[in-house]
């Protein structure tokens, strides 16, 4: 046997001293790496080594991590090593998990076989294949059908396929997997009979939609993955079906949400005919779909996809539909087949290290949970439990904002996770109390960052339709027996409400000001976050401000992931609330480091009558102009301009209006042009035909002001009008300007304040929501603009308000008759004097000493 072996001694390290960790290190140059655990495995199996604790551990360590870690994959051929270890293990050890180790090792050889193109030239992959086929012939032992098809096409002759296996379980194979093992006829009874299975309800974030229900019961399929569609697939579906060229297509119908819609709605209506049609639907994706053998990167097969049925749809499908005529012994057979089939997928394939992991973990770990039925159960669960480990040990800040910094990608992986704990308490199953921890911390998102009108806003990449986190809140404070998250749950009618409004998030850099809780409540959720592990957008610094009962600036998201205009559009700084230089928008897709981290100081200071935060940009401006093939990168990463910093202070006076200072710095005495940009938020109608209608805008360099009947609006007012100018675009293509991505693709008023100016430079202004049929907005009078501070006065009906605000180092200084140390001071003359300071070490007005509150 160790003449076979012998060719990968090349490719063999030797061992540490030292066990593997019990979770993938960070560092890829660290021990035990993905690269160098397949490499120790492939020395122990090369020396000799069948049955040592370091062999078994090491060949475990293979099993549960296939994924180098986040970030670009560095390790070329770290998986194709790790599947040919790991296959050897399989192949040449005594042990109760030896053929899992075979097939997925197999599975995953086979996989980096197929994309390397089948070449012999290839050596490294050559012997690696060829060593696992000749162990595999030596002990007659069954072999993956794809490694045989692998092995002809290299070395060009036919050979025998009687010991070929495949991934998928077959009707007859599957009661060999049970623990206890019951005649075929028999598996779907046992499965039916489970009680615990019909008490698990995982969240239908839709509820129930009859009409969709109805169509869905003609083939009539909505799809809701970054688009908002509908498809009349006839008498079959078409599972791989790719509309416009866009895959998420082909993703709304891997996620099966139709299917779960089908069970929320016959729970509502006791119609047999929405059980039945689930049922077919569910047969019709067994049958013209049958398992691969190895990793498939787009259709139904997608990991991610494979992961979210698991935990998302099937379980919660299954339990409100588990009982009904169509969900007879067969189908209930059928499923608990088709659920190992995604067990053993998911242990050998994952995606990158982001929501795709956490979700296909999960779906892991609530197909395990779901399958108490196998000999293997706690082996799956096992690995899935340590997989999201590894994975949330860094997925989520500390503060439990998950890592993608996006309210809708946040929802995503916290919902799987979730999951997991519904399946584990519906079974009785304790889960670990870190676990159960962070899944908790995870849904504080949900409750301190809903606006007003109880939806989540749309930072970075969020899903079209709007979202209102109530069903997860209300699941959370089941789970957690939270009077908060019930509250929240309730939109007030139970429970009790949070003990604070404002609420941050330090390590993630997101802050929310809030004046109370309650619809009528006023809101600003402020990004000072990193770039965000994917799904970003450039938009450091934005905002999104609610007031009077509406959104009134917002954050345009984004509608579909095609490669257009408009989506690249949605992604660029001029689709955010920031400030653009000489035509460049931010610019940290081509800084690596700016995903998790950023530069610059983050302030917050929460007080019962104002709140401030302040952040700064400092990772470099480039163009970001959109071009029609994929060569962005090319293109514009050698263009980035490091020379200029933009740094904005937001105070809000509570109840009332907000301060924005922009401060922008650079390294020469050159003009440059500045632009401010706003999203004057369009009007929602959901229930209508036109969900989103721009209104109505009026523009100059004094005041900005929104105008429209029946609704708040909001002035923005510049503290500086001279040498500005304002324009307002909406629904412009070549370049796209204007567009807004909720329920579609939108028309929507992008206001620019702009100018051309020597740095350093001061773009200050007061945004003061109007109540409906309001005009009135205060006067805003220039006080001081330096470098070092900023002043100005702020005058109308009932309140007379000077604010200063100083950088680092300013000292003391005097406005007026104000002397003034520290970082901020608002200093209120109407009705009575008060003093809102942060970092306050002198006030005082005319000589007299003035304490802040």
């Amino acid at each position: 046997m160790n003449t076979f072996l012998e060719p990968l001694r090349d490719y063999s390290v030797k061992a540490p001293n030292s066990l593997p960790p019990d979770i993938l290190p960070w560092e890829r140059s660290a021990d035990w790496n993905l690269d160098h655990a397949a490499r120790v495995t492939l020395g122990l199996l090369v020396a000799g080594d069948r049955s040592s604790d370091l062999l078994f551990a090491a060949a475990d360590y293979l099993l549960v991590f296939c994924n180098e870690g986040y970030g670009r994959p560095v390790l070329e051929d770290a998986l194709l090593l790790n599947g040919t270890a790991l296959a050897l293990c399989g192949y040449l050890c005594d042990h109760p998990e030896a053929a899992l180790w075979r097939q997925t090792g197999c599975a995953r050889l086979a996989t980096e076989a197929h994309e390397r193109r089948a070449a012999l030239s290839d050596t490294m992959m050559a012997r690696c294949l060829l060593a696992v086929c000749q162990v595999a012939d030596e002990l007659d032992a069954p072999i993956l059908a794809d490694l045989i098809t692998l092995r002809e096409r290299m070395w060009g002759r036919l050979l025998d396929h009687s010991r070929a296996e495949r991934l998928q379980i077959t009707e007859d194979d599957f009661p060999k997997h049970m623990a206890e093992p019951v005649p075929v006829g028999q598996v779907g009874a046992l499965m039916r009979s489970r009680p615990w299975q019909q008490q698990v309800r995982t969240l239908n974030l839709m509820g129930g939609d009859k009409e969709e229900a109805d169509n869905a019961c003609n083939n009539l399929l909505t799809l809701r993955a970054h688009m908002l569609v509908r498809h009349q697939f006839g008498s079959e579906i078409d599972w791989n079906l790719r509309l416009f060229d866009d895959k998420e297509s082909t993703v709304s119908l891997g996620a099966q949400s139709f299917i779960r819609n089908l069970g929320a709605v016959y729970a509502d209506t006791g119609d047999d005919k929405y059980a039945a049609h689930a049922a077919r639907l569910l047969w019709s994706f067994y049958n013209l779909n049958p398992l691969p053998n190895h990793k498939q990167y787009l259709g139904p097969w997608r990991t991610l996809e494979v992961g979210n049925r698991q935990c998302n749809m099937w379980p919660g499908a299954l339990g409100l539909l588990g009982q009904t005529e169509a969900f007879d012994t067969a189908t209930h057979a059928m499923l608990a087949r088709s659920r190992l089939d995604h067990i053993r997928y998911a242990l050998a394939f994952c995606g990158g290290a982001n929501n795709w992991y956490q979700v296909e973990a999960a779906g892991m770990a609530a197909a395990a949970l779901s399958s108490p039925e196998l000999t293997l159960t706690d082996t799956y669960l096992r690995i899935a439990m340590r997989r999201l480990r590894w994975i949330n040990s860094f997925a989520y800040y500390d503060d439990g904002f998950q890592f993608e910094l996006t309210h809708g990608y946040h929802v995503f992986p916290t919902l799987s996770i979730f999951s997991v704990v519904q399946v584990a308490q519906a079974r009785g199953v304790e889960l670990p109390a870190d676990y159960m921890a962070l899944v908790e911390r995870a849904h504080d998102m949900y409750l301190y960052a809903q606006q007003p009108d109880h939806l989540l806003p749309t930072f970075n990449d969020c899903n079209p339709n709007p979202m209102d986190p109530a069903p997860l809140l209300q699941a959370a404070a089941d789970a957690f027996d939270r009077d908060d998250f019930r509250w929240g749950a309730t939109h007030g009618a139970a429970g009790q409400a949070p003990d604070h409004a404002s609420h941050d998030w330090p390590s993630a850099g997101y802050y929310v000001m809030r004046d109370q809780w309650g619809d009528d409540g006023q809101y600003l959720f402020f990004d000072g976050a990193p770039w965000g592990a994917s799904h970003q957008h450039e938009d450091k610094l934005t905002f999104v401000l609610y007031a009077g009962g509406r959104l009134l600036i917002g954050d345009p998201n984004i509608y579909s992931y095609a490669w257009t205009e408009q989506t690249h559009y949605f992604k660029s700084s001029r689709a955010h609330n920031v400030v653009m230089i000489d035509g460049m928008g931010q610019a940290r897709r081509y800084r690596p480091e700016a995903r998790l981290t950023t530069l610059g100081r983050n302030e917050w200071v929460s007080h019962a009558a104002f709140d401030f935060v302040s952040s700064e940009y400092l990772e470099g401006f480039a163009p970001d102009v959109f071009h029609s093939e994929r060569d962005w990168w090319t293109a514009e990463h050698d263009r980035v301009d490091s020379r200029f910093s933009h740094r904005r202070a937001m105070f809000y006076v509570k109840p009332g209006y907000w301060i924005l200072c922009d401060l922008i710095r650079g390294e020469d005495d050159d003009a440059h042009a500045l632009e401010q940009i706003f999203h004057i938020a369009p009007i929602f109608d959901l229930e209508s035909d036109e969900p989103l209608r721009a209104g109505e805008v009026a523009v100059a360099p004094q005041a900005v002001v929104s105008q429209n009947a029946g609704v708040s609006n909001v002035a923005i007012l510049p503290v500086d009008s001279d040498g500005l100018t304002a324009r307002a675009q909406k629904g412009e293509t070549s370049p796209a300007r204007g567009w807004y991505g909720i329920m579609g693709e939108f028309p929507a008023w992008d206001v620019t304040l702009a100018t051309q100016t020597a740095l350093p430079a001061r773009l200050d202004a007061v945004l003061f929501p109007l109540e409906p049929g309001s005009d009135a907005y205060p006067a805003v009078t220039r006080l001081r603009r330096d470098p070092q501070v900023t002043a100005f006065q702020i005058t109308g009906a009932g309140f007379d308000d000077t604010f200063i605000l100083c950088e680092e180092d300013a000292g003391p200084v005097t406005v007026n008759d104000i002397t003034f140390e520290g970082r901020a001071l608002l200093l209120r003359r109407q009705p009575e004097l008060r003093a809102l300071a942060v970092d306050a070490r002198t006030v005082q007005v005319s000589g007299a000493d003035v304490v802040p509150e």
